[in-house]
């Protein structure tokens, strides 16, 4: 009865990850790390209060000392793309184990939007 339950289950996986992939799938949203959002807030600062100053022009803040990148050596990027793989294995063997349950919910969320 349980390999019936795990193979109905992981047949259907493909389908319920298609209607619902929000469940499944990262949304997006870029991670920034926090060496990004403190140089992102120190540009920020600099634009708005450090005027009239060596290196500045009326706002316009260039430093010859500063990196010439203005972003920082991170991985922002592979940290997003490691997330949106863990929630979909994650998920999926969630779905797996607790099948009957998503298809419940999913239909819930069906018929009461």
């Amino acid at each position: 009865m349980q390999h019936m339950y795990f193979f109905i289950t992981t047949a259907i996986l493909p389908f319920f990850r298609l209607k619902h992939q929000s469940w499944f799938i990262s949304d997006g949203e870029p991670v920034v790390s926090y060496k990004q959002k403190a140089l992102d807030l120190h540009h920020h600062d600099l634009a708005q209060n450090h005027k009239d100053r060596k290196w500045t022009s009326n706002g316009v803040y260039t430093n010859p000392y500063e990196y010439t990148s203005v972003d920082t050596m991170s991985h922002d990027n592979m940290s997003e793309w490691l997330y949106s793989i863990a929630k979909s294995v994650i998920m999926s063997i969630l779905f797996i184990f607790f099948g009957p349950i998503f298809i419940v919910i999913g239909i819930y969320v069906k018929y009461k939007g």
